[in-house]
Formats: C-alpha cells, structure tokens, sequence
C-alpha cells in the first residue's frame, strides 16, 4: 500500500490540472494487466513504436504485458489509447494545437489517452541518391544543383523502425508517463537505464495535462553515425530524451548550404566566376564544393533561382540554408570585392558585412516571391560578428548563432554573450533566431580528448537566458561507430541539454542530485564531487599537474565506493575515458624538458636599421638557429635560421633568412595587413609565450603584410603587435627582421590589445617560443620549426623552445 501511495503522489505532483469527479484507477494490480493498449488500425510509425514502448517498460516495471490492439477489449476494464484513433475521437480529446512534439495525458472513468500529433515523413520527390533521382532532379530543375533533400533515407532507422523526420507528440507522451513511473534513459542501452523497484500494483491518478517544449527544434544533429546507421539503442535514447529536429524540419541543409548551388563538377567547369579568386586562381576544389566569389551575379542570381525552385517543389519546406563552405576566411581577390571586407573588425569580424550583405540580398528576392520562407546562415568564424552595413534583416532572414555555455556561469563572460546575443536579436525580425553548440570535446586528437568537460549548470544558465529567444538548436557530437563518442562521459551534457530544451525552467541542481543517487547508487556522494570539482577546474586540466591529480583521485575514491555493481561498470566507462590525462599529466609534469634553448644577444635600438639585411653589424656574433622539418625533426629542403636580439628599448628582434631555390615560385598570397589570404602562401610565423601571457602569434610574408593574434582564449585578432617589419628580397634567398616591443606592469599602461606583455626573459623567468615556415612548392606545403613538434601543427605550446638574453 505504500508503494501505491508513493506512486500516486508522485504523478499527481506533476499533473497540471486533475479532472473533477474521476477515480484513481489501476492498470496493473499483483503483477497482472488490468488494461490494454489501444492504437488505430494503421497506426504512423511513432505510434506503434511508442505502444511498443509503454507494452515493454509496463512489462520491465511490472511483470505485467498490456496486450496491443486496435480496439478496446472487453476483458480490461481500463484502455490505454495511444495517438489518435476513432476511439479519441468519440472522447473528443485530440491533437489539435499541439506542435513541436508537445502532447496531452488526459484520464477518464476507464482510460488513459496519451497523444500528441503523429505524422510519418513522407520522402521527398528525387530526395534518394539513386542516379535516376538525380537525373529527374536535373530535368525539372533544368540546373546542375544538388538536391538539398537528397539522401533522406539517412534520417530513416531500420534497426527502430522510424524516421529522424517522423512527428512523434504521443510518443513523447508515453516517455513522460513512463518517466512518472520512475524510468530515466541517462545513457544509450541498459547500462544507462534506470527503472524503479518492482511495482505489483501500478495506479494512474485523475491526469489531464498538456506539455508543450520550451523550444521547437532539438536537434542533435552529428548524433552517432545518423539514423541510418545508428543502433537500435542509440536511436531509442535519441527519441526517449526527446530531442527532435522535425518541428522545424529544417532539412539539415542550412550548415554551408551554398554548396548545393556551386558544389557540382558541372557547375565548376561551366562557371568558374561563381569561385572566389586566390592569388590568380578561382578557388574551385577548396574543401570540395570551393569557396565562392560572393560579388558574382550569376552566383547571386543562381542561388536566388535556387531558393525558389526548391520551395516550389518541396511545399512543406520552410528554410533553405545559404552558408558558404568551410574555413571561408579571405576575401576573393578579384576587382568586384575590394574592400569589402572589415579587417579592423577582427578575425570574427573581416567578412561580416561581405557574406551578411549577400544572405540579405538572396533574402530579399526570395521574400518577393515567398514571404513565408526563410534564408538560413550562421554566424561563423569570419562572419560571427553582425554585420554593421545592415540595420534591420530582410524579415526572411534566419540565423544561428554559436551559444556559449562554457564560462556562461561568470557574470562577466554571460553579460559578453548576452550582449552578443542582442545584438543579432536587433536585426532580426522575432523568431528568426537560432542556436548552436559543440559538444566536441572529446575527439580523439583533439587537446580535450579525455579532459572531463561537465556543463550542467552551464547549459541550464545559458538556456533559461534563451526561452523565449532561440526557437531551438542543432547541437553537433563528436561521433562513435554507432553511438555517441564515449557515451559514459557524453551522456550528462546532451542528457541535460536535452531536458532543458523542454522545460528550461527546471531546478538544476534538485536534477543533479536524482541522477547522482539513481546513476551512482553507492558512489552518489564521490561522483557528485568529481564532476563539480571537474565542472568547476577542467580548464586547468589542460595545462597544470595538480587539478589532474586531484580530478583522479576523486574518480578514484567513486570507483571504490561503487564496488563491482552496475554502479561500478558505469563508474569504469568515465575511467576508460580520461586516460589521456595520463599522458597529458607526464608531459605536463616533464614540462619542456629536451626543448631547444635560443640566447638572445644584448643590443641598442638605434643600431638596427630594419631592412630586412641580416649581415649589417647588428646581428654580428649572434648565435644562428636553424629550422628543422616540423615532424620529422629532419633537415627541410629549403633551409631556414634565424637570430634574436634584445634591444635597450625593451624590445625583441628577430632576424629570419629563408633559403629558396626557386625565387620565381615564391608565393606572396596577400601584400594586405590582417587578411587571412596570407596562409595560402610562403609566411613565417613567431608563437611567443611570456611569464605574463601564453601566447602570441605573429605571422610575416615576404611582402611584408601582417596578421597578429592574441591565442590566449581562442583567436583575438583585435591585438595589435604594433610590430616594425623589414624585407629584403635576394636571388637565393628572401629575409626578415621584425622587431616587437614589449610592456609590461613596471613600464605603466599596460594595455591588453597592444605589445608582448612581458618583461626582459632571463634563466629565472625564461619565455618560449617557436619560428615556423611554411613554404609552397608544387602545390604542396612544407613546413619546418624552430622545435619539430611531431605532429603537422606549428601550435603545440609544449613544444615551444626556451629563450634567454645573457
């Protein structure tokens, strides 16, 4: 009898108004069913998954299996009516109104209904891969596109029998009463299943609620391999969490959705103007699709077709995704698009105005002749920041902005974001807004594989601030075989991002504390510990000894206390993870011990006459260094030293002589300050790493343009080494001599955008550093260091080498 008391209060807690006048009733009494489940003869493919649910976990919590029918049988008193049928209808309890996945639990004398709005996907015309479907798709669209519905069999699951794309309210319905029972999915398969302690008798108290998310669209959209290939356990947690990208039915084409217009061979070849031009060439295979000139009519005129071709064929489509491809960081070359980028905006800013005045222009054409459609872009990389020219979008106009949920909880970093986040808000016209997020940490390779990143509270924070903003958000996973990557660590953030997608409103820490005690039983106490302190301290994780040591040692009192249960195994799976942290912590605790040492010599300023000439008096008897093959350690084919010089001004020097055979083919990509262009040509690059501030990057070509960064915290380019550059061009060789001041607290006024903060480096306060060349010969790169990092990447800080003055 206390159980069923227990049970009673617990649904009754969560019920939003009880009908006057109806009985309690059971559905299962002493392990036997006392109801039935009820589905319409044809039933959509959410709705027989979902009676196939309820009919499973009734069964797992009970004993008892409520038999599946199509009509109410006469031996149950009580009937369970899953989705609309005829039979709701008679109760007239329907789906009207409720979008987005939302769904009603209503009771009666003799029932239960659970239902929602429940709609297969049907695929769409030429949507397959199939050579035939391509060929269709060409002869109606008489253009050389891709399809941006092509391959929706992706999204379609044979191992769950369901579509990513299918509607699915009632099954949604049947998760949350299964959820009132006292069934959590924490995590993909049984390992992550929670289910309550036995229930002879199950009691459904008078229920009439409707629930409706908080957001539309929640989408994981790099969620395992896709539907298609995904396994049944990883799709069911997908659909139990309720995450969902069909309210919205974006398509998934809005991610570098350009690339449907100018991504085809045949297009490349017919119309080599669509391309962007990189140091006299149209940049059409870049990462595939090429990237694109985005002052070429026809490009312009071909996208805007576009956009209305596939709204006419596909009715029911409401965006189309115009975001340029990948890595689109310079500005095309050719006389159309001068000056039209912003470098003084910074690195997120260079482009703003360029790519956003192009989304707007397709917005307005589109909005002509289809107002009830929406162009799609995100704010990305060199356009993140609004753009300045435009005061107010096309009201087409969609975006998606990259949301921070790391750091959100310091008031500082959150009032940035909010600020960001309005400043967007202030162009578009309400409910245009987006969101996005990376749940990426945990890549293999990447420098937080296996650093515990836990964002519980940060991902509550920064959604509570966007109910009512965002109308929802595509969050990208780093990827398993047929799962999550490394589900044991993963599963707290997607699990958690994925129940505020629904009620942002939710006590947090109150959800924090179930799942510590369900999910880690016995080491509930030890693993709240880990993951707060990890919450609190894995950015210090990456580069200092003793928070790895703590966070291991915590891990390893929870395992302890878990002992060899289902607690245990589930405890083992985050132990598995963050064994990188073992080689991360014995390089970190070597420091850069074996790293190559510089000496700087002593030097007056008004000696150097900065010409690029390293053989003046200035640079006599300094010690010379050579580059070496950045992962092989090996002698580079084209030779590369340089020399260091302290000058009495406080300011450092570098000398750099490159030898080149082949001064015909030095490739100047840009003679133009902080354009991006210069990374596709020869360049030398300096990181520089102070007692003060890690790190600095300085990057020179031989005409002397410029692009300094401030690495501290992601890519500040509104820093301004304030650098001083000579070149000198040779037969045989080309050089530099860049000369950096410095400030730091002594000198006063210290600025955060303005030199190296960093006083003179000495044997007690050394500074680190590398000089790096990339060199282009054949179409092929070569790059060599200062300290050969072992891996093709010039930016591994605990590679940098040592630099003195004696």
């Amino acid at each position: 009898m206390k159980r069923k008391l227990s049970l009673l209060c617990v649904l009754l807690a969560s019920c939003l108004a009880a009908g006057a006048g109806r009985a309690d009733f059971e559905i299962v009494r002493d392990g036997k069913p006392l109801a039935d489940i009820v589905i319409t003869p044809a039933p959509p493919r959410a709705v027989k998954l979902a009676a196939m649910e309820l009919q499973e976990y009734i069964c797992k919590i009970s004993g008892a299996k409520l038999p599946v029918a199509t009509a109410p049988g006469k031996d149950f008193p009580v009937h369970i009516y899953v989705g609309q049928s005829a039979f709701t209808d008679k109760l007239d309890i329907r789906g009207d109104g409720l979008k987005y996945g939302a769904f009603r639990i209503v009771s009666g004398p003799n029932y239960l209904v659970l239902l929602g709005r429940d709609r297969d996907f049907i695929p769409p015309l030429y949507g397959s891969r199939k050579p035939e479907d391509l060929q269709l798709w060409d002869e109606r669209t008489g253009e050389k596109w891709v399809n941006p519905m092509r391959g929706w069999e992706g999204s379609y699951s044979p191992a769950a029998g369901i579509c990513d794309f299918d509607e699915r309210g009632s099954l949604n319905a049947v998760y949350e009463l299964l959820r009132s029972l006292g069934v959590r999915w924490y995590m993909t398969g049984d390992l992550g299943e929670i289910l309550p302690a036995k229930m002879a008798n199950i009691i459904i108290p008078d229920l009439n609620r409707e629930v409706h998310p908080d957001f539309p669209y929640r989408d994981l959209g790099s969620y395992s391999p896709g539907f298609h290939f995904g396994s049944r356990d990883a799709i069911l947690y997908h659909l139990r969490i309720g995450l969902d990208p069909s309210p919205a039915n974006m398509g998934r084409d809005w991610p570098h959705g350009l690339n449907n217009v100018h991504g085809r061979e045949e297009t490349k070849k017919a119309h080599p103007e669509y391309y962007a031009l990189y140091d006299g060439k149209r940049s059409i295979g870049d990462k595939g699709a090429g990237h694109p000139c985005l002052s070429s009519k026809g490009l312009f005129d071909s996208t805007v077709n576009f956009a209305r071709m596939v709204f006419d064929i596909y009715p029911d489509k409401p965006t189309i995704g115009v975001m340029p491809q990948d890595a689109y960081i310079c500005l095309c070359q050719c006389e159309l698009c001068k000056g039209k980028d912003t470098p003084e905006r910074g690195w997120n800013g260079v482009m703003s105005d360029y790519v956003w005045d192009f989304v707007n222009r397709v917005a307005i054409e589109v909005y002509k002749t289809h107002p009830d459609r929406k162009v799609v872009n995100s704010a990305y990389g060199s356009y993140y920041l609004p753009p300045l020219k435009i005061d107010k979008f096309s009201p087409n106009v969609a975006i998606f902005v990259d949301e921070e949920r790391i750091g959100f909880t310091d008031p500082e970093k959150r009032k940035k974001v909010l600020e960001f986040r309005k400043s967007w808000q202030d162009k578009l016209a309400p409910g245009n807004l987006y969101s996005s997020f990376y749940y990426l940490f945990s890549r293999p390779g990447c420098d937080t594989e296996g650093i515990p990143i836990y964002l519980p509270h940060g991902i509550a924070e920064n959604l509570r601030s966007l109910k009512g903003v965002s109308q929802g958000e595509f969050d990208e996973l780093s990827q398993g075989p047929d799962d999550m990557h490394a589900p044991g660590f993963n599963h707290l953030n997607v699990y958690f991002t994925a129940r505020f997608l629904w009620d942002a409103g939710q006590d947090v820490d109150k959800m924090l504390e179930e799942y510590y005690r369900l999910y880690y039983g016995p080491a509930a106490g030890e693993m709240k510990n880990f993951i707060e302190y990890s919450e609190k301290n894995w950015p210090l994780m990456k580069s200092k000894v003793e928070p790895i040591d703590k966070a291991f040692e915590l891990l390893d009192k929870a395992r302890r206390a878990a002992g060899e249960t289902v607690y245990g195994r589930r405890i083992d799976l985050i132990v598995d993870y963050v064994q990188p942290m073992k080689k991360l912590r014995e390089k970190l605790s070597q420091g850069r011990k074996g790293v190559p040492q510089a000496v700087a010599v002593e030097r007056k300023r008004i000696d150097l006459k900065l010409d690029g000439r390293l053989d003046k008096p200035f640079w006599k008897d300094a010690p010379v260094y050579e580059l070496k093959e950045l992962v092989t350690g090996k002698p580079p084919e084209a030779k590369t030293t340089f020399q260091v010089a302290w000058c009495d001004d406080r300011s450092i020097v570098f000398g750099i002589r490159c030898e080149e055979p082949d001064m015909k083919g030095l490739k100047i990509a840009t003679t133009n300050n902080e354009d991006a262009n210069i990374f596709n040509g020869d360049l030398l690059e300096l990181q520089i790493e102070t007692p003060a501030h890690a790190y600095y990057q300085v990057v020179v070509n031989p005409a002397k343009a410029l692009i300094d960064l401030d690495r501290k915290e992601g890519i500040d380019s509104l820093w301004s080494s304030e650098a001083k550059i000579g070149s000198h061009i040779g037969d045989t060789f080309w050089s530099l001599e860049i000369c950096l001041p410095t400030s730091d607290w002594i000198e006063g006024g210290l600025d955060p955008l303005k030199k190296i903060n960093g006083k003179r480096p000495g044997a007690d306060a050394p500074w680190y550093f590398e000089v790096c060349r990339s060199r282009f010969k054949g179409g092929k790169e070569e790059a060599s260091a200062f300290s050969p990092t072992g891996v093709m990447n010039f930016h591994v800080p605990l590679k940098f080498g040592e630099l003195i003055v004696k």
